[in-house]
Parts: C-alpha cells; sequence; structure tokens
C-alpha cells in the first residue's frame, strides 16, 4: 500500500477551499479518463490528501476521488 499525507492544497478551486473543515454536504460530479460519462458522489469534504503524485479529495464516508477528475463543486463547474 502507497504510502499517504495530508496536504494542504493552495491551488484547489475556490469552491473547495470554502468547504474543507465546514463540515457541509456537496456535491462532487466527476468524470473518468477516456470517457464523457460523469458521475456524481455526495457528501463531506475532509480534506486532500496526496499519494505519489496524485492529489485525492476525501470524504467522510471513506471516499476518495481524484482531483483531476473533478468536474463540478456543488453544481458549479470547475475550470479544465
Amino acid at each position: 500500500m502507497a504510502a499517504s499525507q495530508h496536504i494542504l492544497h493552495r491551488s484547489l478551486p475556490a469552491e473547495l477551499q470554502l468547504l474543507l473543515g465546514e463540515g457541509r454536504r456537496c456535491l462532487l460530479v466527476y468524470r473518468t479518463p477516456g470517457t464523457s460519462a460523469e458521475f456524481s458522489v455526495r457528501g463531506r469534504l475532509l480534506g486532500v490528501l496526496r499519494r505519489g503524485q496524485v492529489d485525492y479529495l476525501y470524504l467522510a464516508s471513506g471516499c476518495e476521488l481524484r482531483l483531476d477528475w473533478l468536474v463540478s463543486v456543488n453544481g458549479h463547474r470547475l475550470a479544465a
């Protein structure tokens, strides 16, 4: 299992920075590489961690989502 570390990610989109640590539920929409289908997950965002060279959002449910797959946060589209 690869080591992971919790990080403070200064380049996070403003929408995510506001949600970190607030304990509010959010809706995250993401797209995996090679597909145009979008998927969503709802939960409380706890923070960002880095595993190798990849940053992940992690939710209270234990779900982890690659930051580079993220499309929108609470209906706000993110810049590509």
